[in-house]
């Protein structure tokens, strides 16, 4: 069995300064050194491929070459903050403000950003995958996986921020509510799992506990997602067994 992960930033280490998780603590890692201590040469193949800053469209765009090339047959779309988190700039925009020269003009107008953040996001209300294209999105991702035949489709939704995010973000936690009643629209569809990945944190301490910044989990939050991923990787292989 191939198991194919596409995640953004989530499924990724992160250095010193940002979190501190080695590679080693991450839960593709954690998820694949358990199925093979538990399966030994009968344990899928896990292929890890988290990008920073993936988006659904992303997925869609790499669907091709991330899925049916490798003949996966469980796919894990771990997506979404990106997409919903409230922007000051757009991309467009900041490749703008990179270029601006001379460079004090550039820290000055990243200060003046810094300073009314909270203003500039509630005037804007700009996120770089609107809900009906995230929905739509989504939606495309499942049709792709029934017509590739994957067997099973996992979405992991989206940790709810803590309140002070929603300080300098207003809207962010509307938002995450949103595209996650998205996703778990889905989950009716055969063949299509999901993993509340926000109710399990929020179970076990919650964000400020384990995430280390609001959004990225710390190495607890990456063993409870492992452990929750082996589970249904497991009834798939139960599944495969009773049909032999």
């Amino acid at each position: 069995m191939k198991v194919v992960i596409l995640a953004d930033s989530l499924a990724l280490p992160r250095q010193e300064g940002e979190g501190n998780i080695p590679f080693e603590a991450t839960y593709p890692y954690l998820l694949d050194e358990s199925l093979r201590g538990r399966l030994a040469h009968r344990a899928p193949l896990i292929i890890e491929r988290g990008m920073r800053s993936r988006t659904i469209e992303r997925i869609l765009d790499e669907w091709f070459e991330m899925v049916e090339l490798r003949g996966a047959e469980v796919v894990v779309v771990h997506v979404g903050i990106v997409d919903c988190a409230p922007r000051v700039l757009m991309p467009r925009e900041r490749a703008f403000v990179e270029r601006l020269r001379p460079a004090r003009l550039r820290v000055r107008f990243l200060d003046f950003v810094h300073r009314h953040r909270r203003r500039i996001v509630q005037m804007r209300g700009r996120v770089y995958v609107p809900v009906l294209k995230f929905k739509a999105g989504v939606e495309e991702v499942v049709r792709r996986a029934r017509e590739t035949r994957v067997r099973s489709l996992v979405f992991i939704n989206i940790i709810l921020p803590p309140p002070e995010m929603e300080e300098r973000s207003p809207g962010f936690r509307r938002n995450v509510e949103d595209y996650n009643s998205i996703l778990r629209a889905q989950a009716a569809e055969q063949g299509v799992h999901l993993i509340d990945l926000d109710k399990l944190i929020r179970e076990h301490g919650g964000p400020e506990e384990l995430t280390v910044d609001g959004i990225h989990i710390n190495g607890t939050g990456h063993k409870l997602l492992a452990q929750e991923l082996e589970r249904h990787i497991l009834s798939l292989t139960a599944q495969t067994s009773s049909e032999v």
